[in-house]
């Protein structure tokens, strides 16, 4: 199947349409054609930090034509951890940005703000975020010896950036995930199982007529394969191409940026 004839196309972000907080080179070019040629355009990213709305108003701020609704984060996979009916009888510790603890909140989950204060948090949830303390991690990490379990947002131990990679979630989680306290966490973002659900909502199951395109081998191409989703590499983010030469599984395609993937489906259009 050629780049141009799917239905559904779900995007990563940071490595794949961005790098640094600007655009790469025709991302915004090739979400417009997608547009103009009646697809179904997702945006699929294990961003911790920002709240959908924050994202979605700070994507349009960069050109990108889009709406909330697009966009499948991991607190959308959060939302299909905990049934609708369970949301108010579950408790959170969460150490995060403040825009995510807001978003969590007002999707009806009790946060507590103090894990020492008289309410019983039995999940603690962890997404990176510069604002992160000492003390947060230090009162996570008591709740999980005392067995409470732990929620990763994201797996990912880096996040592009221009200056150099930032310490990403998995990172941080190395500091509470210690095999004799604490079992197995429950991982949110891609590739899990509740991310998955969360796409099969957005393309009606139809995973045959999708395609996922992003830079990270684990998260990105990792989930499509385990979806049976066609994949799409670009080489702009965190994979190179020796890294990609030693994965056992190959995504479907391979491009140098989406800038290619542009002038390809753009030239496609015309034949």
């Amino acid at each position: 199947m050629q780049m141009k004839q799917y239905q559904y196309y779900f995007f990563d972000l940071d490595g794949t349409l961005l790098m640094g907080g600007e655009l790469i080179p025709h991302a915004q070019e090739l979400i417009e054609e997608l547009y103009v040629q009646k697809k179904q355009v997702f945006f699929l990213t294990n961003h911790p930090v920002r709240s959908r709305q924050i994202l979605s108003n700070d994507l349009q701020s960069m050109g990108l034509r889009l709406t909330e609704d697009q966009l499948i984060t991991p607190i959308a996979a959060l939302e299909k951890y905990f049934p609708e009916e369970h949301k108010k009888e579950v408790q959170l510790y969460v150490i995060g940005s403040t825009m995510i603890k807001d978003e969590i909140r007002n999707l009806g989950f009790r946060i507590v703000e103090e894990a020492a204060s008289n309410r019983d948090p039995s999940y603690v949830v962890l997404g990176m975020a510069p604002s992160i303390t000492y003390t947060e991690l230090q009162e996570g990490f008591h709740l999980l010896q005392k067995g409470r379990k732990l929620i990763l947002l994201n797996r990912d131990l880096l996040c592009p950036n221009p200056k150099g990679y930032l310490i990403d979630t998995g990172s941080l989680a190395r500091l509470l995930d210690h095999p004799h306290i604490v079992p197995d966490p429950v991982v949110l973002g891609k590739p899990s199982f509740w991310m998955q659900q969360a796409i099969r909502q957005q393309n009606a199951g139809n995973c045959h007529l999708s395609v996922i395109i992003g830079d990270s081998l684990p998260s990105d191409i990792a989930i499509g394969e385990a979806m049976g989703i066609d994949t799409c590499l670009v080489l702009t983010g965190v994979t190179s191409e020796d890294e990609l030469a030693k994965h056992e599984q190959q995504p479907t395609f391979v491009y140098n940026s989406v800038s290619d993937i542009y002038l390809e489906i753009k030239e496609q259009s015309y034949v």
